[in-house]
């Protein structure tokens, strides 16, 4: 970090069921340790529009969001609207109940330890995933992953539970309940797929919803994104295959597909949900690209990237 002066902390209140304030105040005597011969600014984001502005806008060396996925993704909006030579060095401190943003950048579970690694880390460029206007980090996806991302939001407000736990509950739930495939038209690289899927992912990194690894082989610098889709099953099979995808031993499942590409155009029979980064949009049709090596990030020495 010998080009970092100035640290500045978006710290989301809202993080981990509402424990965001608490958790930066327990571990801010040792963020201040760590980090002591920096000029470091701390600063509490309000709202989803507050954190993309604050992305967008603030002067600094070093972003660090104390959050979950969810403000990271909205303050890398913000980051990636600056032109590329303007863009700060950004990474997460993971607080929240999925983390597969850190996850994807190798950065430790708990607050304490992430600091520790991140203090002495290293910079590295990774990709960036564009859908539409907006841009993602780890994850797209649609059909009943999207379903089961909106339903964790509904049962996280309802119990306070969190992580792999809690994404199970909502995958269960929603599988009983509201199984139901989508025609797709996808066209990645040029190549045409059409098939009747009730998952399609596209990954940047290897996990999502806290954990399940949808895309084993993902990496988030190599340039491609790696694509799976499921194809429609009964609800018995359905709730198998979703302990497949949990291990990340799914992909010789034969309705299961993986692909990897760089532009990919999804083209749905109808309009509906889709989840980057566990925020939602709706649509039918959908174009997304590889920006590659599009966000200097900060990640531990020993992250494997």
């Amino acid at each position: 970090m010998e080009d970092v002066k100035r640290i500045t902390v978006l710290v989301n209140p809202a993080a981990g069921n509402g424990s965001g304030f608490l958790k930066w105040a327990q571990v801010k005597p040792h963020f201040e340790a760590l980090f002591a011969t920096y000029d470091t600014q701390v600063v509490l984001t309000n709202s989803r529009e507050h954190a993309i502005e604050l992305g967008r806008t603030l002067e600094t060396d070093l972003l660090i969001s104390f959050s979950g996925d969810g403000a990271f993704h909205d303050i890398a909006q913000g980051v990636l609207a600056r032109p590329r030579d303007e863009r700060p060095l950004f990474t997460v401190v993971p607080i929240g109940s999925g983390n597969d943003c850190a996850k994807a950048l190798g950065i430790p579970s708990g607050a304490r330890q992430a600091l520790e690694a991140l203090a002495t880390g290293r910079s590295i460029s990774v990709d960036v995933g564009r859908c539409n206007e907006s841009f993602f980090v780890n994850t797209l996806s649609f059909g009943i992953d999207a379903a089961i991302a909106a339903k964790t939001h509904e049962l996280r407000k309802a119990t306070g539970s969190s992580g792999f736990l809690l994404y199970l509950h909502a995958a269960i739930l929603v599988i009983l309940h509201d199984l139901k495939p989508h025609h797709l038209r996808a066209t990645m690289d040029g190549v045409v797929v059409e098939q009747d899927v009730l998952i399609c992912a596209v990954q940047n990194g290897p996990t999502y919803g806290g954990g399940f690894t949808i895309a084993p082989r993902a990496c988030i610098h190599d340039g491609l994104f790696d694509i799976c889709t499921v194809q429609k099953a009964s609800t018995p099979k359905a709730l198998y295959y979703m302990t497949r995808i949990a291990r990340g031993t799914h992909e010789r499942l034969p309705v299961v597909s993986t692909y990897r590409a760089h532009t990919i155009t999804l083209d749905f029979d109808a309009e509906m949900t889709a989840q980057l980064d566990g925020e939602p949009a709706r649509g039918a049709h959908f174009e997304v690209e590889l920006l590659s090596e599009a966000l200097d990030v900060l990640v531990p020495q020993s992250s494997g990237l």
